[in-house]
Parts: C-alpha cells; sequence; structure tokens
C-alpha cells in the first residue's frame, strides 16, 4: 500500500494474506505492523470507517463507531457513507476525495440509528492497497468539546452582560446622586421642574418622560417637566386616567396588549411604558412617565423600574420638603385669622416695594384702615362675633384688591394695604369702594344678626408723603386720625400741617 507515492501498511485479514513459503523473518515483518494498526483501529477512541473509493461503501468499521451511532458492523457494511445517520455531507466530501487526497469538516451534524442528532469532526483521507483506492474516514464526536464551548461563550456573554449592568448602575447612581444634590439646592418649585428635565434627560436615553403634578385648582395632573423626543401625554388628566395612580404603585407596560395602558398618552403607544406615582403619606402629589422611543427597544432593554422608582423618590422628597417649607413660611407671614398678610410681613416687604416704585418712578400708595367702634362690637356680640366681623372685612379685601397691592392686619381692628402704581386718587376711590362694600354686608353669627360695620381710613402716597416706608405709615396714620376726628366711616388723604 502507498500513499503519496510511500508505502503504507493497511491490515488484512489471515486469509487475504498470501500464503507464500518465504522465510519467517519476512512474515514476521508484516505481521506486526499489521497487529498493531488492526489493535489501534479496534481500540481507537474516534470512529473509523474504510470505504471503497470508487463506490463510497463502507468495507470496515471500528467498533468506537459502532458505539456512536448504534449500528452493527453487518449493517453498516456495503452502506455508502452519505446513507448514514443522514449524513448529507457525506456525499459532497465522497466527491471532493475523488479529486483531492484529504477533505477536513470541522463540525457537521450525523444522526444516529436512535435520531439523535451529533456535532462531529470529519476527517477523510484516500489511501491507495494493493493498487486500488480505499478511504478511511476519522469521526469524532465533539458534542461535548462544542457543550464546553457554548458553556464558556455563555459564561464570557453572561459575564460581560454582568459588567455592563454594573457600569449602567454605577452611572445611574452618580446620575441620581447628581439630580439629588441639585435639587436639594432648589427654592422652588420651577427649579425643580427645570432640573428634573435636565437630569432625567440624562438618566433615562432612549425614553421619552413627563413629570405631571397635580394642580392647586382642581383634581387633575398637568405636565410640568418633560424629556426626549417621543409621545406625548394630555395636557391635563385625571387620576383616573392613570394605572399607577389608581392603584398607588408602579405600573409597567413591557409589551403592548399584554397589559393595560394608561389613557393619558396622547396617541396610542407601541413600545413599553412605566408610571410611577408620586405620593408623601397618602396625599398625591404627581406621576413620572417614561415611554420607550422605539418599539424595538422595548423587549431588549432591561427593565428601569428600580432606576424610575428612585428618581421619583428623590423628586416627590424635595417637592414635599419644598411645599412644607412654603407653608412654613407661609403660615410665619400670615395672620391666622383673617389669612391676610402679617405685620412681620409688612415690615419685610415695604420697604423692597417702595425701592422698586422708587426705581420705576412710579407713584405708590399705602393705607391705614380701622374698623369702626370695633371695642364696643366686641363688648356687646362677643369676641367669636368680633372675630367673624374680622375675617369678613379681610375677604372683601382680598377679593376687590390686584394681585399686585399688599393687604396686611397690621394689628387689632387696623389694616394696612400698600397698593404700587396707585396714585392718591386711584386710592381713595378704590378705597372707598371697599369701605362701602363692607359697609353693605349684613352680618350674622351664629345665626344671630351683627348689624353693619363701618371703616375709616387714611392715606398716604409716595413719593408726596414721604420717602421711606416710617415716614408713609406716620402719614397714613395721621390720615386715619383726622378721619376718625371728623366723625369716623370716611376716608382721608394725609395733609401736610404748618
Amino acid at each position: 500500500m502507498r500513499r503519496n507515492g510511500k508505502s503504507a501498511i493497511v491490515a488484512q485479514s489471515p486469509a487475504s494474506r498470501p500464503n507464500t513459503h518465504g522465510d519467517h523473518a519476512n512474515e514476521t515483518s508484516l505481521a506486526d505492523p499489521e497487529l498493531r494498526y488492526r489493535r489501534h483501529f479496534e481500540t481507537a477512541k474516534d470512529g473509523i470507517l474504510i470505504l471503497d473509493a470508487n463506490t463510497g461503501q463502507v468495507t470496515d468499521a471500528n467498533p468506537f463507531l459502532q458505539h456512536m451511532l448504534g449500528y452493527s458492523r453487518v449493517e453498516l457494511l456495503g452502506t455508502a457513507l452519505w446513507e448514514i445517520g443522514k449524513f448529507d455531507a457525506g456525499r459532497e466530501a465522497f466527491r471532493q476525495l475523488q479529486f483531492q487526497e484529504c477533505v477536513r469538516y470541522d463540525q457537521l451534524a450525523i444522526e444516529t440509528k436512535w435520531h439523535e442528532r451529533k456535532n462531529v469532526e470529519f476527517v477523510g483521507s484516500v489511501y491507495e492497497v494493493a493498487g486500488r483506492n480505499v478511504i478511511q474516514c476519522n469521526i469524532r464526536d465533539i458534542g461535548e468539546r462544542r457543550e464546553d464551548e457554548e458553556r464558556t461563550r455563555q459564561i464570557n456573554e453572561d459575564l460581560y452582560s454582568l459588567v455592563e449592568v454594573m457600569r449602567r448602575r454605577e452611572r445611574d447612581m452618580q446620575i441620581l446622586s447628581d439630580m439629588n444634590e441639585l435639587l436639594q439646592t432648589c427654592q422652588t418649585r420651577q427649579e425643580v421642574f427645570h432640573a428634573v428635565t435636565v437630569k432625567a434627560g440624562q438618566l433615562f436615553v432612549g425614553q421619552s418622560g413627563w413629570l405631571a403634578m397635580v394642580q392647586d385648582h382642581g383634581p387633575f395632573l398637568a405636565p410640568v417637566a418633560s424629556w426626549g423626543r417621543g409621545n406625548s401625554i394630555l395636557p391635563r388628566f385625571s387620576p383616573e386616567q392613570c394605572w399607577a395612580l389608581r392603584h398607588d404603585r408602579p405600573h409597567e407596560v413591557l409589551q403592548q396588549h399584554h397589559t393595560l395602558t394608561c389613557e393619558h398618552f396622547a396617541r396610542p403607544l407601541e413600545s413599553g411604558s412605566l408610571c410611577v406615582p408620586l405620593s408623601v403619606h397618602g396625599e398625591t402629589m404627581g406621576v413620572l412617565c417614561l415611554v420607550e422611543d422605539s418599539p424595538a427597544q422595548s423587549d431588549r432593554r432591561p427593565s428601569r423600574l428600580s432606576v424610575a422608582v428612585a428618581a421619583a423618590e428623590t423628586i416627590k422628597m424635595v417637592l414635599s420638603n419644598l411645599k412644607l417649607r412654603e407653608q412654613l413660611v407661609e403660615r410665619a407671614n400670615r395672620d391666622s385669622l383673617t389669612g391676610l398678610y402679617n405685620r412681620r410681613y409688612l415690615d419685610d416687604t415695604f420697604s423692597r416695594e417702595l425701592n422698586l416704585s422708587q426705581r420705576r418712578g412710579a407713584a405708590l400708595s399705602v393705607v391705614i384702615l380701622d374698623i369702626d367702634s370695633f371695642k364696643g362690637f366686641n363688648v356687646h356680640f362677643g369676641h367669636d362675633a368680633g372675630d367673624f366681623a374680622l375675617r369678613e372685612c379681610a375677604r372683601v379685601l382680598s377679593r376687590y384688591l390686584r394681585a399686585s397691592d399688599l393687604a396686611c392686619r397690621w394689628g387689632g381692628e387696623e389694616f394696612v394695604l400698600v397698593l404700587p402704581d396707585s396714585s392718591l386718587a386711584d386710592a381713595r376711590q378704590r378705597v372707598e369702594e371697599i369701605c362701602a362694600l363692607i359697609s353693605q354686608l349684613e352680618l350674622r353669627h351664629d345665626g344671630r344678626p351683627l348689624g353693619t360695620i363701618t371703616l375709616s381710613a387714611g392715606i398716604a402716597g409716595a413719593p408726596e408723603h414721604g420717602s421711606t416706608a416710617a415716614e408713609l405709615m406716620s402719614a397714613a396714620d395721621f390720615a386715619l386720625y383726622a378721619a376718625k376726628a371728623a366723625g369716623r366711616a370716611r376716608v382721608m388723604l394725609y395733609e401736610r400741617t404748618s
């Protein structure tokens, strides 16, 4: 036998050996290599097939291959290579071996007698034996190796995913920390909303979002901050239109048509969404909404629930603290009985309003009003009725003053009005109208008629009567005294005395 022009030894059964009478040494030199080859053939841990090079039919198969595929040697003999276990690649391999001495496939699929698919490595080589070509096919089961490679690949992918998750989490935590630090320095709700717009846009990449807050004038929500470029939400919606607010817990939609979608979106969604309620001590403040910009990302992107909940917690606590701070400031600056600003707030604000008017070259008027004969009113009807009368006067003042005007309870039954951009003539007309309205009130307390009350008022103006808050207050107080002296229930302008 020769391979590539060199001699080679192939195993032959004893019956196939020539029966000559040569010397015993030559017979031994032939037998030993044949025996060694046969021993290797029988004990090899790879499958070995010997084929007829002309027909591709099996002429021999080792035990390992028989065990691997489940066929007996008898079942394999005479079978074409490509007929074994649906080995479709065997026909192509056989064709190539007609033109080249070796063919190798690193991975092929072959089926066992029991229809189990195996991944194998295939090497086919052509040999010449006694002037005839034969083919030896080595078939190695690489299933375990492929499984090991797949496990290694999966482990590497898992490690990569874990690293990416850790990197994303570290990035998210840094942005959340920056957001918290920024929000803590905000002094107003508008500053908070602007900071949320900036930081949420950095935090929720690939997602559009909105922060909607409950409005002061009714049980409705409206968006106050937004980021991204996707769908939009309604400019005004009720809590019933948001499943997160209904149940007071996050509502996540990973795939459309698999669960209920909130009704506050302006258009039907094609991608995932997430709504996180902002509630403090059972009081609903607002809702944080997120929507995937791309429908294709909805299935692949990991849930952002934990990050959104953390962001919502930060936002709602800052807004809650800000609201509490505003309430404390409001209580410190408001008269608890009438709801008007108190004397402390007047002292802090009057000078600032006066300086602003002076810089603008605008007029400013100050008014001191006093309920006439209020001590007698209290004695006759009682202090509860007196408090009721004070609240009614404050209600009229709050209703008929402009948003830029300042109304304060100065103490007892006295009120002070600071009227920017108001001349003395304008101030007098407005105060007279207010006093007339109060005198027309038909006061009743606990079903008991209280009669009517009247007010006296003194008015001073800048720059005519002074350039400081103290000067104007003194002038207005002097005018009030003149109104009282003139018989009460009247409005007097300050007049300088010689």
